[in-house]
């Protein structure tokens, strides 16, 4: 009977090995493999970025990456305590996540290469590493807001990293990894399972050397002038390109050197313009035929308009102005009495003709399309307050925008940051500019310019001189609305200057805006000796000549052919006497 029995027993016993190993085989062997497999994901090299001579504003490094299998891990405690120091991670954190009921988990991102082996060389079981690409900025901090950041996942975050997340981030790829029992990885075990595709790469029309100077000749006028913050735009005239964009802001302490801003300044940030916008209101009157450069106007000490007194910068007497003269004294009264003669409804078509209050094409992340009352809410003032720069908000691109317009001929080149993208051979496709629209007549545009030339030759605009050039450009002081109720922060104003250089034969566009200056609230005072020094330094490194013979003689270049034509409301408050001078 026993026998019997030990028969019954064996045949049970062999039944189920035959269960396990052939019958079950694969089973088992999926749970054997899910216990030392590991599907990796292989992150794909991220397009690099560089201005428009090639060189490299961001590329990503090789970085190490540590991860870790607690079904491995029999001693959670321990390995945190050796780990801690290493990763530079809390030991309790480290602990904890050591004890998770997964199979993997991050333990410390893009540590670098040093710590990295320094881990490897512990030698601790369940304990993994992959290389992931850190990004990198070869030029520190250089144009931070616009190039933007990218997150330990490979995702850009903010900037240009974020607008062109698709080109620049590729296809991440996969693979199968085995592990042996005491957590190290198995020679010759891995699987490729989906190869990384690398991102493209993106070259810009930004200039570095020019974004230097740019950010150089800003950061000492904040520290100068004690002002908050400021920005600066560089325009190739012609393309549109953005050569340089400088977004600052003072530093925490009295005399710290300023910082670049949290965000895209030159986009983003909205304020009221001022004098600059009375461009304009000039710009309709003489392509209407209503005035003409040496119209004359009477202009009395005050005008009152729906009930507000306005005034100009400085005070005086009854005088008897031309449109030259006004434009280039920064006259509120003279430029109202002109928007009158045009008319509210043109008044508000020409603000919009020039790209205000309207999306400047950019498509930049965080954009701000500025604010324009629409036409049916203006009331009895507007036609007073809007021409003259009130009531209105636009972000300092618009305002380069607008005044490239008059730099190309009467035709608006929308702005442009991406020049090319480029495949991982180095192959580059051009990526085309958007198309333009004209908004004068080349002749009115040339009466305008002349005009321009004026306000820095003989009015508020002599800071701005560039010895050998002629400039055209406009100052613009405005003060600064209260955020949180109607009026003004009493004291605090906007000073800003834009221009082109050479007036005759334009090669760039420049605005300067300087957020609540200290020493003096004039733009004419304060932002036009920086359009000036980052003029000078741009026309010699783009070699671009001075309007001069041999022998010293002015003469008049031939100006670039112009490109082709293609295709919530504000209080309004009285103005003090300073608001929009020079």
């Amino acid at each position: 009977m026993l026998l019997v029995v030990f028969f019954l027993l064996f045949l049970l016993i062999g039944a189920r090995l035959i269960n396990v190993q052939i019958t079950s085989s694969a089973k088992y062997a999926a749970y054997d493999n899910s216990q030392l497999e590991h599907l990796v994901t292989i992150a794909a090299p991220r397009g690099e970025i560089f201005d428009r001579n090639g060189n490299l504003l961001a590329t990503s490094i090789p970085e190490t990456t540590v991860y870790a299998d607690p079904h491995q891990i029999s001693d959670p405690a321990g390995e945190a305590t050796q780990l801690a120091p290493v990763l530079g991670v809390p030991e309790a954190q480290l602990e904890r996540e050591l004890r998770e009921n997964v199979g993997f988990v991050y333990l410390a991102r893009e540590i670098g290469n040093h710590a990295g082996d320094a881990a490897k060389a512990l030698h601790l079981a369940g304990i993994g590493f992959l290389t992931e690409p850190k990004r990198f900025d070869p030029n520190g901090a250089l144009a931070l807001p616009l190039l933007g950041l990218v997150g330990v996942d490979g995702t850009g975050l903010s900037g240009l990293e974020a607008q062109l997340q698709g080109e620049l981030a590729g296809r991440a790829g996969q693979m199968f990894e085995e592990e042996g029992p005491g957590g190290s990885q198995i020679p010759g075990s891995t699987q490729l399972v989906r190869a990384a595709r690398p991102g493209t790469g993106v070259l810009l029309t930004l200039d570095t050397s020019i974004q230097y100077e740019a950010e150089a000749a800003l950061a000492s006028e904040i520290q100068i002038s004690g002002a908050k913050a400021g920005t600066v735009v560089v325009l190739d005239s012609h393309s549109g390109g953005i050569l340089a964009m400088a977004n600052l802001e003072a530093g925490t302490a009295p005399a710290a050197t300023p910082r670049e801003a949290g965000y895209n300044l030159a986009t983003d940030a909205v304020f009221e313009p001022g004098s600059v916008m009375k461009v304009t209101t000039f710009a309709g009157a003489l392509n209407e035929g209503i005035i003409d450069p040496t119209t004359m106007f009477t202009v009395p000490p005050q005008l009152e308009v729906g009930g507000y007194a306005f005034h100009d910068a400085e005070s005086h007497g009854t005088e008897t102005l031309s449109a030259t003269e006004i434009l280039a004294q920064s006259s509120n009264i003279g430029t109202i009495e002109i928007a009158q003669k045009l008319g509210a409804a043109r008044v508000d078509r020409y603000m919009r003709l020039f790209g205000f209050g309207e999306p400047s094409g950019l498509a930049f992340p965080g954009e701000s399309n500025g604010i324009l009352i629409p036409l049916s809410q203006w009331d009895g003032s507007t036609i007073g307050s809007d021409p003259i720069g009130q009531d209105a908000a636009v972000t300092p691109l618009q305002i380069a925008d607008a005044y490239n317009v008059i730099a190309n001929g009467g035709v608006f080149v929308p702005p442009r940051l991406v020049e090319a993208t480029m495949n991982s051979k180095g192959d580059r496709v051009a990526v085309a500019p958007a198309p333009t629209h004209r908004v004068l007549s080349s002749a009115i545009a040339g009466e305008l310019r002349g005009m321009l030339e004026q306000v820095v030759s003989a009015g508020t605009g002599a800071e701005a001189v560039v010895p050998g050039y002629t400039v055209a450009g406009k100052t613009g002081t405005a003060q600064i609305p209260n955020p949180k109720g109607p009026g003004y922060l009493a004291g605090q104003f906007m000073a800003t200057f834009v221009g082109f250089v050479p007036a005759q034969a334009p090669a760039l566009t420049i605005v300067v805006s300087l957020q609540d200056p200290k020493t003096s609230i004039y733009g004419g005072s304060v932002a036009a000796p920086v359009f000036a020094q980052i003029a000078r330094y741009s026309l010699r490194v783009l070699a671009i000549p001075p309007p001069a013979d041999v022998n010293g003689g002015t003469v008049t270049l031939q100006a670039p052919a112009a490109p082709p034509a293609t295709g919530s409301s504000s209080t309004t408050v009285p103005l003090s006497s300073d608001v929009t001078g020079g």
